[in-house]
């Protein structure tokens, strides 16, 4: 038998605005479709829970929810994450594809620990999550940043301490994997070159 190859997973965190997204897609029109799958969180693909749980957080009047807590709104995303870690994530992994995610459980802990929700319940739904995650860790953790959002209207003092909490959170998690820190005030062709060059290497090691 041949020597069992796993991949290895990449993902994309910062506040909305910061040009991550578009990031991704620059980085998925260049990686060979054959050996990367590309994801975001919750998702979006149909017939998914993390679509349902999409349109809730951008709907939720369409499912007749007037009001919901920001920590069920949490709760809801790690639920979508778990589904799609088990049912895609492992297993390409262990098919020896390379997967890049579009937010992971930072998202969950900084806009849930910015948007109020109690502390020490929100730590326990990402570390439920983190033990589905199991051995699995990010081979290499891409923080996008900016001084400020791109053409969106967003309450900058909100945004703000959004950035601030990822920026102690890569701080925290620096120790535990590869974390680099992705300044978006260039060209997204710039951006995108830097990071294939840095999963390339991350691939060599």
């Amino acid at each position: 038998m041949g020597e069992f190859m796993a991949g290895k997973l990449f993902i994309f965190e910062g506040p909305d605005g910061v040009g991550k997204t578009t990031i991704v897609q620059g980085l998925k029109r260049k990686l060979s479709n054959n050996t990367f799958e590309f994801l975001s969180f919750p998702g979006r693909d149909e017939g998914t829970l993390g679509r349902a749980i999409y349109r809730i957080h951008h709907g939720p009047e369409e499912f007749g929810i007037k009001v919901m807590s920001e920590l069920a709104r949490q709760a809801l995303h790690v639920a979508a994450h778990i589904d799609v870690i088990e049912t895609r994530i492992r297993p390409w992994i262990a098919e020896g594809k390379n997967v890049v995610v579009d937010r992971f459980w930072w998202s969950t802990l900084v806009y849930g620990s910015v948007g109020g929700s109690e502390q020490k319940a929100l730590k326990e739904l990402v570390a439920a999550e983190e033990t589905v995650w199991g051995e699995i860790k990010p081979a290499a953790a891409f923080l996008i940043d900016r001084d400020s959002p791109i053409d969106r209207g967003e309450d900058l003092n909100y945004w703000q301490a959004l950035r601030e909490s990822y920026a102690r959170l890569l701080a925290q998690e620096s120790c535990k994997y590869q974390v680099h820190t992705v300044r978006n005030i260039g060209s997204v062709a710039e951006a995108v070159d830097g990071v294939e060059a840095t999963i390339a290497e991350a691939l060599r090691s």
